[in-house]
């Protein structure tokens, strides 16, 4: 009876620290280290440390600074195409202006999002190119209900900036065959201040001058054909970059 006993505690025993050993392996496998990664900045924080006070980013100094000069890529989308004006020579165009270019001290990490869309006041924190319509005569910006800017930056430090602005531009015409006349009118975008040596416009590659489908004008018919290139100008202070498109 004694060593029946004895085999049944020795069966016992054994069971308990075997089903003591697997709780407690199962409740090694459960344990994990804590993560190592830090918080994630809050945006205000995030924005401070990219182009804030503290971040050492200066809006009065170009991408590149006494390196090559900042390729700037310009797209248009018009709106409306307004009255062509014999008397004054001039017309009238509401457009979405587009530029883009790479700003590596706004190139990121420490954000998930590939790109970020800001609100227009943050233009004043970040360095722009000083384009300007060399053919203009006035131009209005739209600020009904806020602003018509959009400003987004990407994590290579892409930063793209479009504007809606309305514009009267110089058209120089041949009334002699009118009304039976063919007119062409150009728009021309110049840098004002830097010269070739520090910024340089170009058309986008694909789909540079956009239309839109609606559009029409009372007293011409626009072609589908628009010519593209530079117009490249030379003045006592340097050379400047100048694109421009010819509509017909």
């Amino acid at each position: 009876m004694l060593p029946q006993v004895v085999r049944i505690l020795y069966v016992l025993s054994f069971c308990f620290f075997q089903g003591g050993f697997i709780r407690l392996s199962s409740c090694k496998e459960e344990i994990k280290p804590p993560s190592r990664a830090g918080p994630q900045l809050s945006p205000s924080d995030f924005l401070d440390k990219l182009m804030g006070k503290t971040s050492g980013y200066d809006a009065r100094i170009r991408p590149n600074f006494k390196g090559p000069p900042v390729n700037v890529t310009c797209n248009i989308f018009i709106n409306s195409f307004g009255s062509i004006t014999e008397t004054t020579m001039d017309y009238r165009l509401n457009v979405f202006l587009r530029q883009k270019w790479n700003d590596p001290r706004l190139a990121y990490s420490e954000y998930p999002d590939d790109s970020l869309d800001l609100d227009p006041s943050m233009l004043d924190s970040i360095w722009k190119p000083d384009l300007f319509f060399a053919n203009e005569k006035g131009a209005n910006f739209h600020e009904v209900t806020t602003d018509n800017k959009l400003l987004r930056i990407f994590q290579d430090g892409s930063v793209l900036y479009s504007i809606r602005l309305t514009l009267t531009l110089s058209c120089p015409m041949d009334l002699k065959n009118f009304p039976m006349d063919i007119q062409t009118c150009t728009m021309q975008l110049e840098s004002f201040g830097y010269t070739m040596n520090d910024l340089i416009f170009e058309w986008l590659s694909d789909n540079p001058v956009q239309v839109a489908d609606d559009l029409t004008l009372p007293q011409f018919v626009l072609k589908e054909e628009k010519d593209l290139g530079y117009c490249t100008k030379h003045y006592n202070t340097g050379k400047f970059t100048c694109i421009e498109v010819k509509f017909h």
